[in-house]
């Protein structure tokens, strides 16, 4: 295996939320995020701050320099001209060992799957600071999961949390609902599911994609499309790899929202690693294309402008370009190859951050071994940039990844 993965309805009027990164009801219609049915507590909408803001880069280190496992955090700054360097911010939640972490829209509050299925929740202040406002969160009572990715609605009132079991052990999408206060309700299950890997809300959250085995009551497949409102409903399923061998890794939509992306790095099939490709056109999803061999496709990124693919080797110590053509229906992407490198190439590279807005727009911030590294997609090609090093020694290895948007 790889290096290691609403449009809320509200009753009344929705509460401007003031200073604490809130919005308006106008504001809101454009940028609500789309859920399920509850309450008609204030919804608080957090617009994206300034495009050109420096960014902090949190990434987790996994491991102590005696080799121990740990929960340590570290904060980065990642400057208007791409420049990183550390702040010597750090805190201490649970161990993330790989994957995304994912922030609200602007920025303020961050939230962390980690290896025990909790899900660290922390705010990122103006003067550095780092508050943990939950070290382990895994619900409320017995209602709880055991999170493996978290995904973040459009407008950052709701954070989904994806439990990536079988029905049977909690398998399934989980909503919590982000208060204006940065407290958390948890809402519970939107959907049950079986291996659960996957969710991609499309423009305007009223539909979302899910890679998974099943989810609700569809047919067994490899990929799902849902229509993401009061009561979620599928909409289509298609089999992406056309047999139950894959175990899913890195997955993604185009940003035009036309075709969905997903990885298979299993290493007990006896079947070359690969990435599937299906069409989604209106309310259909068709499975069109598998691209192999590509070894541990642990993640994968697509071009803000529509014109290719990043797909990060794990075990291969690569990254690969994939050509995108939009208007190609029946072999939309092909292999292009692995990139060349600025300097050393990459070391068991993992989660991997897009920005889509500013001047680093088309910029991917990802995760290595004891490195930060970035690429960058430019008119349909990619340039890797080179590896900002995280330190040396076992606790300088880097587990998660975010950047704020």
């Amino acid at each position: 295996m790889g290096r290691w993965l609403a449009l809320i309805y509200v009753a009344g009027v929705i509460a401007a939320c003031g200073d604490d990164g809130g919005t308006s009801a106008a504001d809101a219609a454009s940028i609500s995020d789309a859920h399920i049915s509850v309450d008609a507590a204030p919804v608080c909408i957090r617009p994206p701050g300034a495009a050109d803001a420096v960014r902090k880069v949190v990434i987790a280190h996994p491991y102590d320099d005696a080799g121990m496992q740990y929960g340590g955090y570290e904060v980065y700054e990642l400057s208007g001209d791409g420049q990183i360097a550390s702040t010597g911010v750090t805190f201490e939640m649970h161990r993330a060992f790989d994957g995304v972490i994912a922030f609200t829209p602007d920025g303020k509050l961050g939230f962390a799957s980690q290896d025990d299925g909790t899900v660290g929740i922390f705010r990122i202040n103006g003067d550095r600071r780092v508050d943990v406002l939950d070290a382990a969160y895994d619900g409320e009572g017995d209602d709880n999961f055991y999170a493996t990715s978290v995904v973040m609605g459009a407008g950052g009132s709701i954070a989904y949390v994806l439990n990536s079991q079988w029905r049977e052990n909690g398998g399934g999408i989980y909503a919590l609902r982000i208060n204006c206060d940065d407290t958390i309700t948890y809402l519970g299950a939107v959907a049950a599911a079986k291996l659960p890997y996957g969710l991609h809300l499309l423009a305007g959250d009223s539909r979302a994609v899910v890679i998974a085995d099943d989810v609700l009551d569809s047919a067994t497949g490899g990929v799902h499309l849902l229509s993401w409102g009061d009561s979620p409903g599928v909409l289509a399923t298609a089999d992406l790899f056309s047999d139950d061998q894959a175990i899913i890794a890195g997955t993604a939509v185009t940003a035009d929202g036309h075709y969905v992306l997903a990885g298979d790095n299993s290493q007990f099939s006896g079947v070359d690693n690969r990435v599937a490709v299906a069409s989604i056109a209106g309310d259909t999803l068709t499975a069109i294309q598998v691209l192999t061999p590509i070894e541990d496709p642990i993640a994968i990124v697509t071009s803000p402008d529509n014109d290719a693919a990043l797909v990060v080797s794990g075990l291969g110590d690569a990254l690969f370009e994939l050509d995108y053509a939009p208007t190609n229906t029946t072999t939309p992407f092909s292999m292009v190859g692995e990139l060349s490198y600025s300097g050393a190439g990459p070391q068991l590279p993992a989660g991997a951050v897009l920005i889509d807005r500013g001047g680093l727009r088309g910029r991917v911030v990802i995760a290595e071994n004891t490195g930060i590294r970035q690429v960058q997609f430019e008119s349909g090609a990619i340039t890797d940039l080179g590896a900002t090093s995280t330190g040396s020694g076992l606790g300088a290895i880097v587990g998660a990844i975010g950047v704020q948007p």
